[in-house]
């Protein structure tokens, strides 16, 4: 949606915007995990690009995504939330050099199977229950040459957030045209943050952008406005060294400037609620003390959140403060690096559904696909659907 017709789509919210009591809305938040870890690649010296491009593609593969973005789907369906907002929905692409044979290249038994659009296979999974609203594209590269048994090509990744809505009530939403925001970086649908890490690599200067998308609908003729985002991790560089302490403060610059932009964009109808959702790579045990950033002073992203008077709705859950064990305190993160635990390994919780406005209750918070019958075939000794478990909230306003 383009900036001119945003009062087009304000009003037809007005029209189907009402006066709801007891209106209830249910989100969700879903990392689908890229499936390696990919600094060895991007800190590679020119030497070994090849050597860890193919480990890093061997790793994709033997995560199985098509397979894990199934069972990703089905939890998403069997919940039938009202949005869903997904991070890391990776695409890895591959471009054979002229005269390779179909069998080597990027056909080589070892890494073929990696190159899937996660976004792409979970619109289709779910068919026409959901529709997608709004991308941002985040850390991309492009036409990166590596050599697999003796034959050349090309990968390609990129790594988006998106947020999609369920058909009911996607003709009354519509993704929120963000780059009115003069500071927007603009990205697909969404913006792109100032404070983004670039590093000095073998591959020449990369940049690791992150992002954020908002998206306005009516459920029930209540109007609510929500953002999804996937904040940079605590610290980006290990160690002790300047740079490595630099690369602390950008997930808090970042969530500083989401909090900002969700308070001051305007809303195109009144008593819209709003909700912050996403991976924020910080928990409430990361306390409140600050450190010093190009913007001034900054605690932690959960902290600047809540901070700014969002209610974090998982603790509002019935049976929150009672509660032991990780489906009930709401760990989500993480699996092993393989996803081949037998058992879970959650240990934190980091993927959040915060509300602008605290919700009269919340009907029901839990984890999804943290179960081992959730893992991939053969059932219960397959790979975890994500090393992440995806988390959802129903609320009542």
């Amino acid at each position: 949606m383009k900036p001119r017709i945003a009062p087009l789509f304000a009003a037809s919210l007005l029209a189907v915007a009402g006066t709801a009591s007891s209106a209830e809305i249910d989100v969700m938040t879903q990392n689908q995990y890229l499936g390696t870890d990919l600094t060895p690649v991007i800190t590679s010296p020119p030497e070994l690009i090849s050597e860890r491009v193919i480990a890093a593609l061997e790793n994709v593969a033997a995560s199985l995504p098509s397979e894990r973005l199934a069972r990703l789907s089905q939890l998403i369906s069997q919940r039938s939330p009202h949005a869903v907002v997904l991070n890391e929905a990776f695409a890895y692409s591959c471009t054979d050099f002229e005269g390779t044979p179909a069998t080597e290249g990027c056909g080589n038994q070892r890494i073929k199977g990696a190159f899937v659009d996660f976004l792409a296979t979970t619109q289709a999974n779910l068919g026409s229950r959901y529709v997608t609203k709004a991308r941002v594209r985040n850390f991309a590269i492009a036409g990166l040459p590596f050599e697999i048994d003796g034959y050349w090509a090309l990968l390609s990744v990129e790594d988006r957030d998106a947020i999609l809505v369920r058909s009911d009530v996607a003709p009354y939403a519509a993704h929120v045209p963000l780059n009115m925001n003069p500071d927007c970086r603009e990205s697909l649908e969404g913006c792109n943050y100032q404070a983004v890490p670039t590093l000095p690599t073998a591959l020449g200067p990369i940049t690791i952008e992150r992002g954020y998308l908002a998206v306005d609908m009516v459920v029930d003729g209540a109007p609510y406005r929500v953002f999804g985002t996937h904040l940079e991790v605590r610290q980006i560089i290990p160690g002790t060294d300047p740079l490595a302490q630099l690369t602390r403060t950008f997930q808090r610059m970042q969530a500083a400037e989401l909090q900002q932009v969700a308070a001051l964009f305007p809303v195109f109808v009144p008593g819209t609620k709003k909700f912050i959702v996403g991976d924020i790579n910080s928990a409430a045990s990361d306390g409140t003390t600050p450190i010093d950033t190009f913007l001034g002073p900054l605690p932690p992203p959960y902290a600047i959140f809540a901070g700014s008077g969002y209610t974090d709705v998982w603790t509002l859950r019935p049976g929150t403060a009672t509660g032991k064990g990780a489906p009930l305190v709401g760990n989500s993160c993480c699996q092993a690096e393989d996803l081949a635990n037998h058992k879970s390994e959650l240990y934190e919780r980091i993927d959040i559904v915060f509300a602008a406005a605290k919700p009269k209750k919340v009907l029901d918070a839990r984890l999804l696909g943290e179960a081992v019958a959730d893992k991939t075939a053969p059932r219960g000794w397959g790979v975890w659907p994500s090393d992440h478990a995806s988390v959802a909230a129903r609320m009542q306003y």
